[in-house]
């Protein structure tokens, strides 16, 4: 099976345009000042990482008199890493903090290697990809103090969310919990106290995620690293 990549579509024409908008539009007043009640909406992409999801073994039952079980063969299973699109908006408490509601959608592929047959035969993997879905809510926090210029300004975020992985032909659904932590940098090209369009800029980040439930092989969270970037506008 081969990687399945999303589709340059309509999101990505849709940054594009918007970063268009951003750098050729004039700015009135460059402040990253922003009122209260700010809506903010944003939309980007960036990678996914991968990891691994389990080691186990296909063994016999054993009767009472055997001790140890019969290894038909052992499977090693790992999820690859994958591009992801996201879409957020958030609401400003105030200067410093900010409440956001996001989307992410990926397709990584499964990929289970078996090794060490009983038989001899040659190790075998196997691929399956999986349409992933989190919903989250998150804290984003800005380090005015921290700025670097006029128009760049450092933030930490964290928060957690819903998980839900679709199996290839959508015959089966895992359900799971995804938390997250990070940071990055939101940098203003645009803002203004007039007009419907307040303010506009890019935004970078990078993630670590913890996966509970969803598709695994043992117990305990699976650390999942993430990079994105993406271009905000505030009315």
């Amino acid at each position: 099976m081969t990687l399945v990549s999303i589709r340059r579509g309509p999101a990505w024409c849709a940054v594009a345009g918007a970063a268009f908008f951003l750098l050729a539009g004039p700015a009135y007043g460059q402040s990253t000042d922003r009122p209260p009640g700010r809506i903010e909406v944003e939309v980007g992409g960036g990678i996914l990482g991968g990891g691994l999801l389990g080691k186990a073994d296909a063994n016999l039952r054993t009767n009472a008199t055997e001790k140890r079980p019969y290894r038909l063969f052992s499977a090693d299973t790992r999820v690859t890493s994958a591009p992801a699109l996201h879409t957020r908006v958030a609401f400003a408490l105030n200067r410093r903090f900010s409440v956001e509601g996001s989307a992410v959608f990926g397709r990584p592929r499964i990929r289970t290697s078996v090794s060490a047959d009983v038989e001899g035969a040659a190790p075998l993997t196997v691929d399956e990809r999986i349409d992933q879905y989190f919903v989250e809510g998150s804290l984003l926090v800005l380090f005015e103090e921290l700025r670097i210029g006029r128009r760049t300004v450092p933030f930490a975020v964290a928060g957690a969310g819903y998980l839900r992985q679709l199996h290839e032909g959508l015959m089966v659904i895992e359900d799971g919990r995804v938390y997250h932590v990070g940071g990055g940098v939101k940098h203003w090209l645009l803002a203004r106290d007039r007009g419907f369009i307040k303010a506009a800029g890019l935004r970078a980040d990078a993630r670590l995620y913890l996966l509970a439930g969803g598709v695994s092989f043992d117990n305990g969270p699976k650390p999942r690293g993430a990079a994105s970037g993406s271009v905000f506008i505030s009315f």
